[in-house]
């Protein structure tokens, strides 16, 4: 994956967004998956590596020179201003792995049993999670059971 943007605006300032926006992002991964299933299981197994390399440019603290000019001509006398301060360079690397695994088996035609896990790790995020689930269908089922598995979503992930 390849991708930049043209300003960095990553600060929390006024004229920032306050969001991810490196000027030069490069990324390579390693996927792996399986998946299996017949009428009474579900088994989905995952892992990946990962190396990433990002670029961000120095940037103005406050990039809206209109605004800026505005405040100091207005409130300037009264400010010890760092307006004009050049945020440094950045350059960030790193190397980040996933192994998950979802298992459903079926109890009967209405009950299922799921669970699994979910281990992600890079230098500064790690949102590991377990989960186990019951699940029950109204209308009988005898056929397979899904693949991929689906498990539930954490409420953070709803949208």
């Amino acid at each position: 994956m390849a991708w930049h943007y043209d300003r960095n605006l990553g600060g929390y300032t006024l004229g920032q967004g306050g969001y991810y926006s490196p000027q030069r992002y490069l990324s390579f991964g390693v996927p792996v998956n399986y998946a299996w299933r017949n009428a009474d299981w579900s088994v989905y197994l995952e892992g990946s590596v990962g190396y990433s390399w990002a670029h961000s440019d120095a940037e103005r603290a406050f990039p809206v020179s209109s605004v800026n000019d505005d405040i100091l001509d207005q409130y300037g006398p009264l400010l010890s201003s760092n307006i004009d301060e050049l945020r440094g360079s950045d350059d960030n690397k790193g190397l980040g792995y996933l192994a998950q695994a979802l298992v459903e088996r079926r109890l009967d035609d209405h009950w299922v049993l799921g669970g699994g896990f979910t281990l992600q790790r890079s230098e500064d995020y790690s949102p590991n999670r377990a989960l186990l689930y019951l699940r029950y269908s109204f209308d009988p089922w005898q056929g397979n059971l899904p693949l991929p598995v689906n498990p539930l979503k954490p409420y953070a992930e709803s949208r």
